[in-house]
């Protein structure tokens, strides 16, 4: 799989279940290798993103720490649908991390253009 760009897409709201923490495993594993990683919110995925989480009373990991930290990683294409941002009246500046904002379209180009997706 190398030189292949590997889109993953997150579509679950935080602390719903494992799959959030998974994909976000995969992000890195594939940067380690210097797969080439994009990763797109969609959805419900959008509110992964919110700042001032509190997973304590959870007791499950707050995954924003380390979505903060996937610069580090070179992990820096990050999408976010601005309908989904509008559905759930936020703006950018409401997301923890620096995210591209684009249309369907744009999405459906995206998709298009990766060469491996993985949806969980």
């Amino acid at each position: 799989m190398a030189n292949k760009n590997l889109l993953l897409i997150f579509r679950n709201p935080p602390f719903s279940d494992s799959s959030n923490r998974d994909t976000l495993d995969i992000a890195l594993a594939c940067s380690a290798f210097e797969i080439p990683v994009s990763l797109l919110f969609l959805g419900d995925g959008v509110l992964q993103l919110i700042r001032g989480q509190q997973s304590k009373t959870l007791q499950q990991k707050n995954l924003l720490n380390t979505f903060n930290a996937l610069a580090m990683y070179d992990i820096d294409q990050l999408f976010v649908l601005q309908s989904d941002l509008q559905r759930f009246e936020l703006i950018a500046a409401d997301l923890s991390i620096d995210c591209q904002l684009i249309c369907e379209t744009q999405m459906a180009k995206l998709i298009r253009q990766s060469d491996r997706i993985i949806n969980l």
